[in-house]
């Protein structure tokens, strides 16, 4: 049997800075975590078959959050000044990691002699709705819709994530060229 994948180990992270000079803030005050691929589906009904036919044309993945408000928590800080402002367009989206813990590979970047672990991460554009603030539950709801999903690797320097576009095979990483 393998090793449970528990909660502390899928961690997601919001561009909090600008595309320049990232700032990645981690989500660590939700109360969930519910990841929806949503997948897109075709319906064929051919003319060889008894009855129609499904095919997934695309995922449409999203992240439904409940962030309990601590006044001071970066994560809080953040949400809650969108929920002010009521962002629209491009002002409602924000980079955000996905960084699967578990899943680990080495890679070694050029410029280092020794390998270095790294972990699966997914960075996409993402659309923050604000949802709801829930001041008896203490809770401000929000979803982010992801758009454009880069699939790499994060290696952690000095405590913050570093993200590299790329794919992994056996165990390594390669960044793509």
């Amino acid at each position: 049997m393998g090793d449970l994948v528990k909660k502390t180990k899928i961690v997601p992270f919001m561009n909090t800075g600008t595309d320049s000079n990232p700032v990645w803030t981690r989500i660590k005050k939700s109360t969930s975590f519910d990841l929806g691929t949503n997948p897109q589906v075709k319906t064929f009904d051919f003319i060889s078959s008894e009855q129609p036919e499904e095919e997934i044309d695309a995922y449409q993945p999203s992240l439904s959050q409940a962030l309990t408000m601590f006044k001071g928590e970066p994560d809080y800080q953040h949400i809650f000044d969108m929920l002010f402002e009521l962002p629209t367009g491009a002002e409602a989206h924000r980079d955000v990691l996905i960084v699967f813990y578990q899943e680990t590979a080495t890679y070694t970047p050029e410029s280092a002699s020794e390998a270095e672990e790294v972990y699966k991460a997914w960075k996409t554009d993402s659309l923050v709705k604000i949802n709801q603030l829930d001041s008896v539950n203490e809770q401000i709801s929000f979803d982010l819709s992801f758009n454009n999903i880069k699939r790499g690797a994060v290696a952690m320097v000095d405590g913050n994530p570093e993200f590299t576009e790329g794919t992994f095979k056996n165990g390594s990483f390669t960044p793509k060229a």
